[in-house]
């Protein structure tokens, strides 16, 4: 819906990736979650694991106050008829990579720039809009998301930096 001298003098950068989800905005504010499982192991199917990563930040949102939900037309979660979070997934060899993405703090024009999932006139929000707050700390986020994880995965998730992640996958 830009051009890329738009999205330049912005200093946003354009990237091309191989998942689901068509176009997306990833910006500061946003929690980024991109779980590494392997499904098989699980025994968890693909159209599952997509149910509970909209789990996972419905039941974050609820920890602010925010009803948040599904919309069976369009993956992702929802406040009305405003986008929360978005799911964009790739699986290779029965293990998932990229993932989820929560509107916590952020600028929401960005995403007027775009289609949003490849939506046309998708009103996007965030926890701040929803809950009318000056800010939503980050650490208290990550801190609330990695109880959820527990809850639904069965599991203590560890949090590394993506460096760390980096040198095991290339």
């Amino acid at each position: 819906m830009v051009s890329e001298q738009f999205l330049d003098e912005k200093k946003i950068s354009l990237v091309h990736i191989e998942r689901g989800g068509d176009i997306t905005y990833h910006g500061e504010g946003q929690l980024v979650l991109y779980p590494v499982i392997h499904l098989r192991e699980r025994g968890l199917a693909v159209s599952e694991y997509v149910f509970l990563l909209e789990e996972i930040m419905i039941r974050l949102a609820a920890v602010y106050g925010v009803q948040a939900g599904r919309d069976p037309r369009n993956h992702g979660v929802w406040v009305g008829n405003r986008k929360l979070g978005s799911v964009g997934i790739a699986i290779r060899h029965g293990i998932s990579f990229h993932g989820l993405a929560l509107n916590v703090n952020l600028a929401l024009e960005p995403f007027s720039w775009v289609n949003p999932c490849g939506l046309q006139g998708v009103k996007m929000t965030s926890l701040q809009q929803e809950t009318g707050r000056r800010k939503i700390e980050t650490g208290d986020v990550k801190k609330n998301l990695k109880a959820i994880l527990g809850i639904l995965f069965h599991e203590d998730f560890q949090e590394y930096p993506k460096e760390w992640l980096y040198g095991r996958m290339c």
